[in-house]
């Protein structure tokens, strides 16, 4: 019950984020725009994996079929959407926008990679390199947004380290002392809203 809660509120988090954010950039220009709905994308993804996990904790649901989803989504969650919203808080606070075009041959390159890898068997390390790599590029979005956006871009920062860092997939530092399956969503949802102001109100 507990975890169907915490998925809950990812998928709020989510929802809200991708709404905020898409409204945002109907009143942009177009390099700022692509920004905004990239991470809006992102987020859609998040929400579609938040969705599948609650679909899949329904005692009525179960089966391979299901399974497989939720495994598929959970990659697509962790893999790209993350680091494809990590970059674009980055992009945001450093005002340097990207083309339409130059967001799709990144969102194209984290498949790649994560299929590579995989093939390669490197999956596991991939994994953690991965939570490395987007908090690191989100402490390095806070150290380069305007002063009056570092507190709430760093707070976003934290609940995305503790989340990846300590209780996601590719976690460094495994505690056994914390119920990690329900921790995650919850610091995932609580780093997403303030993600979304960071981004809205970096944006020129």
């Amino acid at each position: 019950m507990l975890i169907s809660l915490a998925y809950g509120a990812l998928l709020i988090s989510a929802l809200f984020a991708a709404l905020q954010l898409q409204r945002k950039a109907q009143s942009l220009s177009e390099e700022p725009k692509a920004t905004l709905q990239a991470a809006a994308l992102s987020a859609v993804f998040l929400g579609i994996w938040a969705l599948s996990e609650l679909i899949s904790k329904s005692d009525s649901i179960a089966g391979t079929d299901i399974a497989t989803l939720q495994r598929l989504l959970s990659n697509l969650a962790y893999f790209v959407a993350l680091p494809f919203f990590a970059t674009a808080l980055l992009v945001s606070a450093r005002h340097c926008h990207w083309q339409r075009p130059a967001w799709g041959r990144w969102l194209i390159g984290l498949f790649a990679l994560f299929e590579l890898l995989r093939r390669m068997e490197h999956g596991e390390l991939y994994t953690q390199v991965v939570a490395v790599a987007v908090t690191a590029t989100m402490f390095l979005a806070a150290g380069s947004n305007q002063k009056r956006l570092r507190g709430i871009t760093l707070l976003a920062t934290v609940n995305m380290a503790i989340a990846l860092l300590l209780m996601g997939p590719g976690t460094l530092l495994a505690n056994q002392l914390f119920n990690h399956d329900l921790l995650y969503p919850l610091f995932l949802a609580g780093a997403l809203p303030l993600s979304t102001i960071a981004i809205k109100q970096s944006v020129r």
